[in-house]
């Protein structure tokens, strides 16, 4: 990778990122990479557009499965089912809320916990989870 130009900044145009925000990009006296940078600067976006997609992204990202399993609340009732073709259902009732869940692709009892704690956490505040 090429190291960053130094030296005297003779101009600092604004160009549109890939986000749609214009910048300041700053050209040097000397600079034999100045094309491929402009080219990179232009494809990608603004540091606060690449913040707000990071955070948007998390939003939308379940839950990790210990941290779900921990967020339900004591005296929650989970009930587990051993299906006929070997794999998982279960139940969870907490707060007046109850939701159910079958476990995916014969996935073990820890699963369905955790599902079922993702599916009551989503039903507790109105969200997708």
């Amino acid at each position: 990778m090429p190291t960053p130009p130094s030296g005297k900044i003779v101009a600092t145009p604004k160009y549109a990122r890939a986000c749609g925000c214009e910048q300041e990009f700053q050209f040097y006296a000397v600079d034999k990479f100045r094309a491929e940078r402009l080219a990179k600067f232009q494809a990608t976006r603004c540091p606060d557009c690449a913040a707000k997609l990071i955070d948007a992204q998390r939003q939308t990202e379940p839950i990790p499965q210990a941290d779900a399993i921990r967020l339900i609340p004591a005296g929650s009732e989970v009930v587990l089912t051993r299906r006929t073709d070997g794999g998982w259902a279960g139940r969870l009732t907490a707060e007046g809320l109850t939701v159910e869940a079958t476990g995916k692709d014969n996935a073990g009892p820890q699963a369905v916990v955790a599902a079922l704690a993702r599916l009551w956490l989503a039903g507790r505040t109105g969200q997708e989870g």
